[in-house]
């Protein structure tokens, strides 16, 4: 039987899953994926059966680091208008979760190595995306990284 998470991981889960619902429901741009039948928490919940449930928290952070990346481009007043959305919601804002996605970017570069698929995912985005607004020598840095990673 798999270890069980800490409160704080658990909390985690239920935070980034609250987010993505909302997303979901109201800031989602492409309107494809999963049949309705099938929600997120269903999924999530179905994963941590087969895997566990730390594997469902990495696999959400994903989904996250996906959202924040499909959401990058939104204009000031619109990331205003979510996070109030949001904070009226009861849930995390548009722009903490930023700075969240921010934060584990600044940890990897400081620490110069990527240490599990939700990193690499972060970093390999970043990468890809000209438009990230990372300088060249992180852009560097940050494939050399990801090279390492995939070797």
């Amino acid at each position: 039987m798999s270890r069980r998470m800490s409160p704080e991981r658990e909390q985690e889960l239920d935070e980034l899953l609250a987010f993505l619902e909302f997303h979901q429901v109201h800031l989602r741009r492409r309107r494809s994926g999963p049949p309705p039948e099938s929600t997120l928490r269903a999924t999530v919940e179905r994963i941590a059966g087969e895997y566990g449930r730390s594997k469902a928290l990495e696999g959400t952070r994903q989904a996250v680091n996906d959202v924040l990346e499909e959401l990058a481009d939104l204009a000031p007043e619109s990331v205003k208008v979510a996070d109030e959305a949001l904070v009226a919601a009861g849930l995390i804002p548009l722009s903490a979760m930023r700075r969240r996605y921010a934060a584990s970017y600044r940890r990897v570069l400081k620490r110069g190595s990527i240490k599990t698929e939700t990193e690499y995912y972060l970093v390999n985005g970043l990468v890809v995306d000209q438009a990230s607004g990372i300088s060249a020598d992180d852009r560097e840095k940050l494939q050399a990284m990801v090279s390492a990673y995939e070797g």
